[in-house]
């Protein structure tokens, strides 16, 4: 009977590379489950029904929980999000990385 291993460590991850306005560069690694929930969450969420404060929150701490989640390890906090991104700019990066997560998992390889 054959011997089969498998380890995590070995597994080739799908990076998501950032530039910020304040130039830093990021590798943002794939979302954990409550991450990618509120990703879910939030492309459902009719913009119409939910006031301006509320949506610059979220979309913040979205952007900043996401952005977090790097391989270096550097936080980017709520309060950098809100004070130097517009509502487009974040919408925009929510999108396109909730893009880049779907392409990763719809990969057969």
């Amino acid at each position: 009977m054959a011997n089969i291993s498998f380890d995590f460590n070995k597994i080739k991850r799908s990076f998501f590379n950032v530039t910020l306005k304040d130039d830093r560069k990021l590798q943002v690694k794939m979302p954990k489950k409550k991450t990618f929930e509120k990703l879910q969450a939030l492309q459902n969420t009719d913009e119409n029904e939910i006031e301006i404060d509320d949506i610059m929150d979220t979309f913040g701490a979205l952007c900043a929980e996401t952005l977090s989640n790097n391989l270096n390890n550097e936080e980017v906090t709520v309060a950098y999000m809100i004070e130097n991104y517009d509502i487009e700019e974040m919408t925009e990066f929510i999108k396109m990385f909730y893009a880049f997560v779907g392409g990763v998992a719809d990969d057969p390889n």
